[in-house]
């Protein structure tokens, strides 16, 4: 935890570099943090660098969009301290002017991995979407279908947690992607697995509904859907099983036998 004495340090520091440094397009704000003596693994400590960002924006006030530059150059040139100072930049910009900076947001992720998007969304656009769902769900939906994988699982795997922690959007989110089963899912089959495991979790009964609507229903990728999400016994699942278990289709056949084994399991 930071001092008192510490934080006052930072603050001066930060002002002199958005002073003095910053109006000349120097963006090496390691400059502000860089005396700081405690190390976690040789780097410096990330309350350090979050109090930093939220120093710089604080300080910067209406004047921020004026160094939108200087944020993408923190993502970019800047490394783990830039990263981690960029996503806490925005986690307070994007909702003061969300139409400048979500584009912006959008433009890092698509410049990075798993870990790096999933950083951000979970200090950025989670904490957005549960008090606002509304107005940021759709870019989740959008970044989902994304041709970056590393996006569109991350996005996936928001709307996820979106749903444990508000469980009566989890009806609409399903429904959202209920559509996508008829057609190709490929590499995003096991995030939908996924979703229908947490919405089952969340209400059984609707879960048994949706299940009995596919009862006669054939389609291979629909049929391993359901059965990869299988976590409780009961017996209209036992009997759809069953009669799925005896089709022709090589796929839903063997994904029926399989997933009758695991609900008699279940049932002993």
């Amino acid at each position: 935890m930071l001092t008192i004495d510490w934080k006052e340090r930072l603050n001066k520091d930060t002002a002199d570099y958005l002073s003095t440094k910053l109006p000349n397009k120097d963006y090496d704000f390691e400059i502000i943090f860089i005396a700081y003596p405690e190390r976690v693994n040789g780097k410096i400590p990330h309350d350090v660098i979050i109090h930093v960002a939220n120093a710089i924006v604080q300080k910067l006030g209406k004047t921020h969009e004026q160094f939108i530059p200087f944020f993408r150059h923190l993502w970019k040139k800047k490394g783990e301290y830039g990263h981690l100072a960029f996503t806490q930049i925005m986690s307070k910009l994007i909702p003061k002017k969300p139409l400048v900076y979500l584009p912006m947001l959008e433009e890092a992720m698509r410049d990075a991995g798993s870990p790096e998007i999933n950083s951000i969304m979970d200090k950025v656009m989670l904490p957005l979407l549960r008090k606002h769902p509304e107005k940021y769900i759709n870019y989740i939906y959008n970044w989902s279908k994304d041709a970056h994988e590393p996006l569109r699982h991350q996005a996936m795997n928001t709307l996820i947690k979106l749903i444990k922690r508000i469980p009566e959007l989890s009806k609409e989110v399903f429904s959202h992607y209920q559509h996508q089963w008829y057609y190709p899912l490929g590499e995003a089959f096991a995030d939908h697995v996924i979703l229908i495991k947490t919405v089952a979790k969340l209400d059984f009964d609707f879960y048994i509904k949706l299940v009995q609507s596919y009862e006669n229903n054939r389609d291979p990728q629909i049929v391993e859907l359901i059965c990869g999400s299988l976590t409780e016994y009961h017996p209209d699942l036992e009997r759809i099983l069953e009669n799925w278990s005896k089709s022709g289709n090589a796929r839903v056949k063997k994904a029926a036998v399989t997933a009758h084994r695991a609900i008699l399991k279940k049932k002993a």
